[in-house]
């Protein structure tokens, strides 16, 4: 998400946007732009379908973290709908710096490198004949006015981009070379704009034409985002043919639960009264500029076993929709009767409007924005957010000394229960932070805010853990304590502390607003220079942080374990060198001070000693790592 950098007294940072620094190398739009080459790349398919013909339509509703391989060729852009609130219909296309695992391009942030990182490239269209009957068909001309026409809009709910980045779009010649054709710089946009683009010079009318939008940005990863939708290409269009008939489901009430959006089922249980929403509506959008129409609703609820649970007719909901948004609202669902330990509910809002609907048929559009479905979850966790990071959060000391910051997150255990771990989303932004130390902590009570935190009670801190990222978008990581809590009902803080300035960077949900009241987050506290503060008023959303609750055959799902075990040193105390023995060979060595500051990370090649002789006397942390990821824990003496 993009906020800009709080005042340096607030020390809470949302990972933001970059100037350009001086000496930072920026590349002309003018540059030929060479397509990247993804054979044998898994990770950006390149596949070619049937050639399309005209009309071509493409609202992505009928995919969800890809687009749909019966329009495009690549699976760069990420298609979802939590980035924006300002989209046409439900579910936009987004591009930034991450690769389809959600990983930096080319596994590198470097915000002094710019590069061309996600496209979106069409199928082939046929732009060399269309049918005049039957049997007959006649050459596209310069004449026949075929127009592109997009909406796009700068960050949304993520990252605005910067001056210096751009969103291009190009158009295959017969020759196969790309041409750009329009562009846009980085700059802040609240709403939707839409683009009319011709595509009329004879360049372009041939058997496989194909367009690409391309972002060209800064190497930081989940930044500087671009989105997309309703595209539509036809011809007998012209600059002017902006209009849409089309009346369309938005977005809808993000779970049927008060607070959270996931609650264990057994916890939900003893709080239905106080955790069950009186209401959930869906909103819509009529994208007629001047025309009321008269729209249908119906709710349609299973649960896991597919039976229908709750059923609204559209006999028994109908008003009218002014042009521009609107909402229809549903009143409480029975969420006490659900027969399973985890269960879930998927949740189905269709309208049927009544006029005035008749874009996308008109260009045989392969989805239906007039059907929406959600699933209510009941895991064995608890979960703020909706699974979508639209940015990072984390401690920004840079203008203090390597001093203790601590970090902490508030929540209600409802039921007494256990805490086996915690489940947390670590963005990748700006700088690559896998191989920084922290230890989790878990508070039963934090002192008052701006009083000497001598009365924190803590009840448990790990042992140092390293960042883990996913290799999936918006991939969590299970981290299972080394000892089982158990804990009563009642409030509690999670977050963690490090000993090192640097942004931990873990997800941040910009979605989220506290009981539904556009403010700041009242959950969340920071601590630098021993006592604790609330975060600014600009921090609105929620840490990707989610307790494990519940028994460990609930959690047996692949997870991410600190691993502790205890590497035999030769020799200990050392005084000039060491070698390590006892574990499968390690493939990364670090050593730790005792404030937690790495003093040692090397790479060894085999068995050779470590030399620590430029290390001051003490007791440092070892940690090793072997080649299948698992970390070894023990401690050195430096004499």
């Amino acid at each position: 998400m993009k906020l800009r950098p709080l005042f340096a007294s607030t020390l809470v940072f949302i990972t933001a946007g970059i100037a350009c620094a001086q000496g930072v190398s920026i590349q002309p739009l003018t540059q030929r732009y060479t397509p990247k080459n993804t054979q044998g790349n898994n990770l950006a398919f390149s596949t070619i379908s049937d050639t399309l013909d005209l009309p071509f339509f493409d609202n992505f509703t009928v995919s969800s973290g890809y687009p749909s391989a019966a329009r495009w060729t690549d699976n760069q852009a990420w298609v979802n709908n939590t980035f924006s609130q300002q989209q046409p219909d439900y579910n936009i296309a987004t591009l930034d710096h991450l690769d389809p695992k959600g990983m930096p391009w080319n596994d590198l942030l470097n915000k002094s490198i710019f590069t061309y990182a996600d496209s979106l490239t069409s199928q082939p269209i046929n732009l060399q004949f269309y049918k005049t009957g039957p049997i007959t068909t006649k050459n596209y001309q310069p004449s026949d006015s075929v127009y592109l026409s997009f909406f796009f809009q700068t960050a949304g709910l993520g990252d605005v981009p910067e001056a210096e980045d751009s969103l291009l779009l190009f158009f295959k010649n017969k020759t196969g070379q790309w041409q750009k054709v329009w562009w846009q710089t980085g700059k802040t946009m609240k709403d939707f704009k839409q683009v009319m683009v011709p595509i009329t010079q004879t360049d372009y009318l041939f058997g496989t034409f194909q367009f690409r939008w391309v972002n060209f940005t800064k190497s930081t990863g989940n930044l500087n985002h671009w989105h997309l939708d309703y595209v539509r290409i036809e011809r007998n269009r012209n600059y002017l043919d902006t209009g849409i008939r089309d009346v369309g489901i938005r977005n809808a009430t993000p779970a049927l639960i008060k607070d959270y959006t996931i609650v264990p089922y057994k916890h939900f249980l003893d709080h239905v009264s106080d955790l069950t929403r009186t209401n959930h509506l869906v909103s819509v959008n009529n994208l007629n500029s001047s025309t009321t129409v008269q729209t249908r609703f119906q709710l349609e609820i299973r649960n896991r076993y597919n039976a229908v649970i709750l059923l609204r007719p559209f006999s028994l909901s109908s008003k009218n929709i002014a042009p521009g948004l609107d909402a229809e609202t549903f009143g409480q669902v029975k969420l006490d009767t659900l027969s399973s330990e985890n269960p879930y509910l998927d949740i189905t809002y269709k309208i049927a409007p009544q006029s005035d609907d008749v874009t996308p048929d008109n260009y045989n559009a392969d989805g239906d924005n007039n059907q929406f479905q959600t699933r209510q979850q009941f895991n064995p966790w608890y979960a703020w957010d909706d699974g979508s990071a639209e940015g990072g959060i984390g401690l920004n000391y840079e203008f203090l000394p390597d001093i203790k910051g601590q970090f902490a997150m508030r929540f209600d255990l409802l039921k007494t229960d256990t805490l086996r771990g915690l489940s947390l989303f670590f963005n990748r932004s700006l700088e690559d932070v896998s191989n920084r130390k922290y230890k989790f902590r878990i508070w039963r009570k934090l002192s008052p805010v701006g009083a000497p935190d001598n009365q924190d009670l803590l009840v448990y801190e790990s042992p140092f853990n390293l960042p883990v990222y996913a290799d999936t978008l918006n991939g969590f990581r299970h981290f299972y304590f080394d000892t089982t809590l158990a804990l009563d009902a009642g409030e509690y803080y999670i977050g963690w502390i490090q000993y090192q300035k640097f942004v931990l960077n873990v997800g941040y949900d910009n979605n989220y607003r506290y009981q539904d009241q556009d403010a700041k987050n009242p959950n969340l506290f920071y601590n630098l220079l021993g006592q604790w503060e609330s975060v600014d008023a600009s921090i609105k959303g929620t840490p990707m942080i989610r307790p494990l609750i519940g028994s460990a055959m609930q959690h047996r799902m692949k997870t991410t374990v600190v691993k502790r075990s205890n590497p035999v040193i030769i020799p200990n105390p050392a005084n000039e060198s060491f070698r390590i023995g006892g574990i499968p060979e390690a493939k990364q060595v670090l050593l730790y001070d005792a404030m937690g500051k790495m003093v040692l990370n090397i790479r060894p090649s085999g068995k050779e000693n470590i030399r620590i002789d430029a290390l001051v006397p003490g007791v440092y942390h070892l940690e090793c790592i072997d080649g299948s990821g698992i970390h070894y824990h023990s401690s050195l003496i430096k004499q």
